[in-house]
């Protein structure tokens, strides 16, 4: 069970046990933690596996075991699933070098597959939709009078089309995606850069994600709430606990209905 209760100017955060205090923001990751988007990734991993190849056959199966896509789905923590667009390309390119391309024409197949293969499945929010209790959700984080700044490994113009498509906008003070100046959710000034603008720094929020790199975020944070209901089968806590990340506070959450905020 999670749930906020309002401290003066700031909310302390309780989750399972865990506390997490002064806290004045959430940063929230989107895709697998907002979004349900196990069958529009499987589907667009499938579509450039093909891509590849048309252009270079026996590219098909690395591809797809590059992606983190096997006989049974799409892994919740592979590639596709977790990683950048630019993680992706290199992943995938990586599977063209070994299937004999040399690197520079793997480079340029995977660029140009992936981006196919987005327009093949565009408007990507229209094939996202919001997960169970997520606008209930926004809503209590609204009303305890938390800052909301949304955190994805998604490109910025995905980010602003799922807020619009869903009429979010009212619930985010920022949206963070992926650009040039900030690749990865790992790259040390992203966390800061989606920080600056509000006027706050990491360590006045906490991270609430389902994947490892949004611990491995929470670093510089108060702490971490994994979510695990965004993937069916449910996540368990090692998927996503990692033996870097000892020293922060964490707790987990597998459905949002378990919310209640006080």
């Amino acid at each position: 069970m999670v749930y906020f209760v309002t401290v003066k100017s700031v909310v302390t955060v309780f989750c399972n046990g865990k506390q997490f205090t002064n806290i004045d923001a959430v940063f929230l990751d989107k895709d697998g933690t907002l979004a349900n988007v196990a069958a529009y990734l499987q589907q667009l991993g499938y579509n450039q596996a093909k891509l590849m190849e048309q252009s270079l056959p026996g590219a098909y199966g690395l591809t797809l075991k590059a992606l983190g896509i096997d006989s049974t789905g799409l892994s919740a923590s592979g590639l596709l699933a977790v990683g950048s667009r630019q993680e992706t390309i290199i992943g995938t390119a990586a599977a063209a070098a070994m299937a004999g391309y040399p690197w520079v024409k793997a480079l340029e197949l995977a660029i140009h597959s992936l981006t196919v293969a987005d327009q093949q499945c565009s408007p990507k929010a229209a094939y996202t939709p919001l997960l169970p209790g997520v606008l209930d959700f926004l809503q209590r984080l609204r009303h305890v009078g938390l800052s909301v700044i949304m955190v994805s490994a998604d490109t910025q113009s995905n980010l602003e089309d799922f807020v619009n498509r869903y009429q979010l906008q009212t619930y985010f003070d920022k949206l963070q995606g992926t650009s040039s100046p900030h690749p990865t959710k790992g790259a040390p000034d992203f966390l800061p850069a989606a920080c600056q603008s509000i006027g706050l720094s990491p360590g006045q929020g906490m991270v609430i994600g389902d994947s490892t790199s949004d611990l491995r975020m929470a670093q510089s944070t108060g702490g971490f709430i994994g979510y695990l209901g965004g993937w069916q089968p449910t996540l368990s806590e090692t998927d996503i606990l990692d033996d870097e990340c000892s020293g922060i506070i964490c707790g987990f959450a597998t459905n949002f209905s378990q919310i209640t905020m006080h």
